[in-house]
């Protein structure tokens, strides 16, 4: 295992039941874009997400994220990168991993509480059966 897999399994995965997010590609531009579709997110940490997509995005790719849960009273915005992209066996989409960057202040302590109220621990999801419009 390389140093970069380990740092990706650093932290316990959670499964947090009706998450989803919007993102925008750009970095710090990204509020000239247009958001996403909304995503389904497969599993989130405190160092990043992944998620499915039908838009097309790449390794190393700057996007801005807004993360939203039922449990949220509004929504946490955060910056990150794209790590991976791998196409989904089942559906005509793509799982996505994304790293952060660093969080600090109040989205460090949204982030942390949504964590801490997940319902689920290590949730597997199948995209078998999803429908992304």
């Amino acid at each position: 295992m390389t140093s970069d897999q380990a740092n990706r399994r650093r932290k316990k995965r959670y499964g947090v039941k009706g998450s989803t997010i919007q993102y925008r590609k750009g970095g710090l531009l990204s509020f000239l874009g247009a958001s996403s579709a909304k995503c389904i997110v497969i599993n989130i940490s405190e160092f990043g997400l992944a998620f499915v997509t039908k838009g097309e995005l790449r390794p190393a790719d700057k996007i801005a994220l807004s993360i939203d849960a039922p449990k949220l009273a509004e929504p946490i915005a955060v910056n990150g990168r794209v790590l991976w992209v791998k196409k989904a066996d089942d559906i005509n989409a793509y799982k996505v991993g994304v790293e952060f960057n660093k969080l600090a202040g109040r989205v460090k302590s949204n982030l942390k509480s949504l964590l801490d109220n997940a319902l689920l621990d290590s949730v597997d999801i199948s995209t078998r059966y999803i429908t992304i419009n």
